[in-house]
């Protein structure tokens, strides 16, 4: 079951901050810049490893007069929680990488039209057999820590995210990568096993470059260190997160802001009460009920745009009833999903009929045929031919109360839903933090509500999801993997088309 949400408030890439200090296109007048007069274009919206309905999804800054852009100032942004960790390669948390993305950086970037372009690097060349990737670094890059990026610190980055000990969720994008070489300071050489068209975007997603022995010289879960725009200068655990410009950045123009400051504030209330006081200059996570109060308010501009996230209902598979598909099935049709966008999105989404949202080109081609459609007497018919009664199927629904309400507000329409068909069916509301150890890390759940961010090539999308070796195959568990994983020649076709 997925939702897509044509608003995305997390969504926020790494040059976001950056363009909003630059006064481009994006955002409007903010602490010590602006945008000119009559600009009114919206945000890219092109951000990775995000989920598509956490707490709103659009984002506001308080407009001030109109004008150049002038270095100088200060940010106070609103935010809806903690980072909790801010490893580049490890963590998964919306918030985190809100900071992080102004921190660190990859060799390449996507621009508003999700077209890679250099960021790190200077070009790269790609062999005729498509196998091997070769990547001309530009000069002069320096970290925070004072060191220039070499090739030694990108080969020692990729392969921090695909050491196994790490957990890295980035990991299944560089899988293929039989060798990392460094000719010269200023050139890495990427060897594939085969040709993977995206590796590139790979590079551009979910690499952030680090200075080499960074993992092991620091906790990088606390002290994150890159080449960005800014650097950490302070965090207090659910409180606030302090960026400083960094002096030394490899643009000259930029950035314009001396500092950025993220204020925690979980309540959306309080963050619009700020942003409207003028306390806070950007608020994140708008409550979709509140868009279009925020959105005719004075001195405010509501950023929104359609994104690739999606909001998914996920089975545990190994779990009786839901190892059955039948039961899959049949609670898949009794879910009222144009109810769900109306009653949870407010009408600022629509349905997803794919592990691709509609926003995506690489959407399937969905025929009204095939399509998971709200249908009581489907949901019975398919309950009487598994012989399951659904009167006596006794679950729950674990979802996050955090970032925001969307996830929450979900499980309790679609706890209505089920209940209509005599399911008996509670709803455990818990903090990110425990949803994310005990249906991430730990498997513990029936059904949850979660979401899946935005990814460019398809690949992201069905490999990540379904794959039985990748970290993030959350319906498919371990024991079914391992079956999966010996599934015969069907399997190996498969893993050789790779």
């Amino acid at each position: 079951m997925d939702m897509d949400s044509s608003n995305d408030s997390y969504q926020w890439n790494r040059r976001r901050l950056l363009k909003m200090v630059g006064g481009g296109a994006g955002v409007t007048a903010l602490a010590g810049c602006s945008q000119q007069e009559g600009d009114s274009s919206t945000g890219t919206g092109t951000g990775t490893d995000r989920s598509q309905t956490e707490g709103g999804q659009a984002e506001t800054d308080a407009q001030t007069d109109s004008g150049s852009p002038m270095p100088g100032g200060s940010l106070s942004i609103a935010a809806p929680g903690d980072p909790q960790n801010l490893d580049p390669h490890t963590t998964t948390i919306d918030v985190a990488q809100m900071v992080l993305d102004n921190v660190v950086e990859e060799l390449f970037e996507l621009n508003k039209n999700l077209e890679v372009e250099p960021l790190l690097a200077k070009d790269y060349q790609v062999s005729d057999d498509e196998t091997t990737y070769t990547v001309s670094l530009k000069e002069g890059v320096s970290f925070h820590t004072g060191s220039e990026l070499t090739a030694a610190d990108v080969k020692y980055s990729i392969e921090r995210i695909l050491d196994p000990d790490l957990g890295s969720p980035r990991a299944a994008n560089f899988e293929l990568v039989d060798s990392i070489e460094t000719p010269d300071e200023y050139t890495v050489v990427f060897e594939l096993s085969q040709p993977f068209a995206p590796f590139v975007i790979g590079l551009a997603e979910s690499a952030a470059i680090l200075p080499e022995g960074a993992g092991e010289e620091r906790d990088l879960k606390q002290s994150p260190v890159g080449t960005g725009p800014f650097s950490l200068s302070n965090w207090e655990t659910d409180d606030t997160v302090v960026l400083e410009k960094f002096d030394d950045y490899h643009d000259d123009d930029l950035p314009y802001l001396d500092d950025a400051t993220f204020n925690v504030i979980p309540e959306a209330a309080t963050r619009q009460t700020q942003l409207q006081s003028g306390s806070a200059d950007m608020m994140f996570g708008v409550p979709f009920q509140q868009v279009s109060q925020i959105e005719n308010a004075d001195g405010v501009n509501l950023q929104s745009t359609s994104g690739l996230w999606k909001q998914s209902f996920w089975f545990n598979t190994e779990e009786p009833p839901f190892d059955d598909p039948r039961v899959r099935r049949a609670v898949s049709h009794a879910i009222n999903r144009p109810q769900l966008v109306q009653g949870v999105l407010f009408g600022n989404g629509e349905v997803a009929h794919s592990p691709v949202p509609p926003t995506s080109t690489w959407q399937d081609r969905i025929t009204d045929d095939n399509v998971q459609d709200f249908s009581r007497e489907k949901a019975e018919s398919l309950f009487e031919e598994a012989g399951v009664d659904p009167a006596s199927i006794q679950t729950s629904i674990k979802a996050s109360r955090t970032p925001g309400p969307t996830y929450a507000d979900t499980a309790t329409l679609v706890q209505s839903h089920l209940s209509q068909l005599g399911m008996q069916v509670d709803v455990e509301i818990m903090d990110f933090s425990t949803w994310l150890q005990e249906v991430w890390v730990d498997k513990n759940y029936q059904l949850s509500v979660g979401s899946w961010s935005g990814r460019i090539d398809p690949d992201g999308w069905y490999y990540r999801q379904y794959h039985s070796e990748t970290l993030e195959h959350l319906a498919l568990l371990e024991r079914r993997s391992r079956q999966l994983s010996r599934g015969g020649p069907n399997d190996d076709r498969s893993r050789e088309a790779r």
